[in-house]
């Protein structure tokens, strides 16, 4: 039924955590593909090494470093159930995540779902809570660009189908970018219900001085992001705003290698 992917890059100290949370889910019908980026230490091959027997666990790894989006994009095409989750290799899921929102996409009124979290610090401490707008698509009509969290989203297989996954020439942002196409022709809904721990930490993406929200490398993402949403805003006919609602394939080439 359903099929999550946790990429990751140097995050053994937090990846068991990672993994462990999606493998114990109430929701038992699902697979877990763990992509490890290239990583320069080898110290993740053990962190995983508990879960090696559970064969719901895939492990993959690319033959350079190339970052999450891209990622995704290549494992997409390995998918065939009809639900795809996403995680990262910081974060926890709390036990019934995917039977929460499994549930929500199977009454057939969402297309995309996601849910409210906990943030957490690097020790796993407590710092706050986030809650998101249950309708996502009216957020968006309003002007807001971010209306769920990308790491905490179930989407249907079908979507990607339609849209081709995500934009292949970035390394971060573009989570968002999908969010801006999919509310042109799907439903995104969330659930109130806290059930993902995000951790905040030095290392992290959005925080980190050269990728975190402000650097100057994502406000040029953004600003690029935006001029396309415009571009679609003018779409004289639908056959036009469908070609640009299709993301840009992978600019790099990769291999993904089974470890």
């Amino acid at each position: 039924m359903l099929t999550v992917i946790v990429p990751h890059f140097r995050s053994a100290a937090y990846l068991p955590a990672a993994v462990r949370s999606v493998l114990t889910q109430s929701f038992r019908d699902l697979r877990l593909i763990v992509v490890d980026d290239c990583s320069p230490e080898d110290d993740w091959l053990g962190a995983l090494a508990p879960f090696r027997g559970d064969p719901r666990l895939t492990v993959l790894r690319t033959s350079r470093n190339v970052g999450h989006l891209r990622i995704k994009n290549a494992v997409l095409p390995r998918v065939t159930s009809p639900y795809i989750g996403f995680q990262d290799a910081d974060d926890e899921s709390e036990p019934d995540r995917f039977l929460v929102q499994v549930a929500m996409l199977e009454r057939g009124r969402a297309d995309l779902v996601g849910c409210g979290y906990t943030q957490i610090d690097e020790e796993g401490r407590e710092q706050g809570i986030r809650r998101f707008p249950r309708h996502g698509n009216l957020w968006v009509r309003m002007g807001r660009s971010t209306v769920v969290h990308h790491p905490t989203t179930v989407v249907r297989r079908s979507v990607f189908d339609r849209l081709g996954g995500f934009d292949g020439t970035a390394v971060f942002g573009a989570d968002t970018d999908f969010q801006l196409r999919l509310a042109r022709l799907y439903r995104i809904r969330s659930t109130r219900r806290l059930l993902y721990r995000y951790r905040v930490w030095p290392q992290g993406l959005t925080s980190a001085s050269e990728t975190g929200f402000g650097s100057p490398a994502r406000r040029e993402y953004t600003a690029r992001m935006l001029a396309m949403e415009e571009r679609r805003k003018r779409a004289r006919s639908r056959s036009e705003l469908l070609d640009l609602l299709v993301a840009p394939a992978n600019d790099v080439a990769f291999d993904l290698e089974a470890v």
